[in-house]
C-alpha cells in the first residue's frame, strides 16, 4: 500500500519565460501549497501472475481491474509503472481511495496517481524481492503521461520550493529553501456546484505584460523564501490569484472574489491563495501573529456570511 498528500492550491500558477538551449520560450508553471501531513489518496495493487497478456496504457486495456471503476487515470498510470519496472505482460488489481474533494482544486487527481505508482513499485518489490524506489521526477514523467498535467506531490516540500511544469512534469527552478510558515483559513467557493472539471478546463492566456509580471512575481518568491517572510509570500499568493481572475483570455473566476479581497484587507490577512483550476481559496495569516486567533475568527465569520462552506484552518508544516 503506498500514499500521497494533497495540496492547497497554488501559490503562484501562470506562463513563465524561460531560458533553454541559447533561446526563450514561455513555460507554464506552478508553486503548489502542499499538505505533507494531510490525507490524500492511498492505493494498493495486487500483482496477477497467472493473467498475463499484452496490455497497453489505455483505459479498458491495461489488464488492471481497477476499483472505483471511473479512476481511470489512475489504472492508466499503474500500467505505465508496471511497464516502467519490467512488469509489461503482467495484469493486476488496483484499489484506490481518495479522501481529496473531486474537482476542489487539492490534487484528487495527482494524489491518486502519484499514490498508483508508488503502490505498483511496491508490488513489484515484494513479487522481486527487491526494493524499488521510483525516483521523484519517474513518478512525475508517468503522471504527466496518464493525465496529462500534474501536480507537483512527488516532491519534497519540506527542504526546497520548486517552480513546476504541470504539462510536461520538470521542475524548471528550485528555490534555497521551503515557502515561509503560514496558517492558512481555507474554505470551498463552489462546493456546491460539483467542483471543476480540469480535463474541459479551457487553458488561461495570458498578456505579454501578464507574463513579464509572473517574472517579478518569482523575484519576490525568492525573496520570501530567504528572509522566510509570510508578507512577501501573501503578495505572490494574491497577485497570482488576482492575475487568474483577469487573464487575457479564459480566466477561471471566483465568485465574490472582490469580497474576499475586502476581507483580507480588513482581517489583516497576508494574502489569498486559490486554485487556479479548482474552487478551493484561503486566507493567509502569518502564524506567529498575537492576535492571529481573533483575525481567523473574524476572517471565518466574514467568510461564512459570503455562503462559502467547509472552512478549515491548518499551518503549513515547512
Amino acid at each position: 500500500m503506498a500514499a500521497c498528500h494533497p495540496h492547497f492550491g497554488e501559490l503562484l500558477q501562470g506562463a513563465f519565460d524561460v531560458a533553454e538551449g541559447g533561446y526563450r520560450r514561455t513555460v507554464r508553471a506552478l508553486v503548489s501549497v502542499h499538505m505533507p501531513y494531510s490525507a490524500g489518496s492511498i492505493a494498493r495493487v495486487t500483482l496477477e501472475p497467472s493473467r498475463l497478456g499484452k496490455f497497453v496504457p489505455e483505459a479498458g486495456r491495461t489488464g488492471i481491474h481497477v476499483r472505483p471503476p471511473h479512476f481511470r487515470k489512475c489504472e492508466i498510470a499503474a500500467r505505465l509503472a508496471l511497464d516502467a519496472f519490467g512488469m509489461k505482460n503482467m495484469a493486476a488489481t488496483l484499489e484506490v481511495i481518495t479522501f481529496v474533494p473531486e474537482g476542489a482544486g487539492m490534487g484528487s487527481s495527482t494524489t491518486g496517481v502519484v499514490a498508483s505508482i508508488r503502490a505498483a513499485a511496491e508490488a513489484v518489490s515484494a513479487y522481486r524481492g527487491t526494493r524499488i524506489t521510483p525516483a521523484p521526477h519517474l513518478q512525475a514523467k508517468l503522471a504527466v503521461a496518464a493525465e496529462h498535467a500534474c501536480d507537483s506531490l512527488m516532491f519534497d516540500c519540506t527542504g526546497s520550493t520548486i517552480l513546476f511544469a504541470q504539462r510536461i512534469g520538470k521542475i524548471i527552478r528550485t528555490f534555497n529553501g521551503p515557502l515561509p510558515q503560514m496558517h492558512i483559513l481555507g474554505f470551498d467557493t463552489g462546493s456546491t456546484s460539483g467542483g471543476v472539471d480540469t480535463d474541459r478546463l479551457p487553458r488561461a492566456r495570458y498578456s505579454r505584460d501578464q507574463v513579464a509580471a509572473f517574472g517579478c512575481a518569482l523575484a519576490i518568491l525568492e525573496q520570501a523564501i530567504a528572509e522566510q517572510s509570510v508578507a512577501l509570500a501573501g503578495r505572490v499568493a494574491t497577485f497570482s490569484a488576482i492575475t487568474s481572475e483577469t487573464a487575457m483570455q479564459n480566466p477561471l473566476k471566483k465568485p465574490k472574489f472582490n469580497e474576499l479581497l475586502r476581507i483580507k484587507e480588513d482581517t489583516g490577512s497576508a494574502g489569498i491563495v486559490v486554485a487556479h483550476s479548482g474552487t478551493v481559496a484561503g486566507l493567509i495569516f502569518d502564524a506567529a501573529l498575537p492576535d492571529l486567533r481573533t483575525r481567523v475568527g473574524e476572517a471565518s465569520a466574514a467568510i461564512s456570511r459570503l455562503g462559502f462552506d467547509r472552512l478549515r484552518t491548518f499551518s503549513t508544516p515547512y
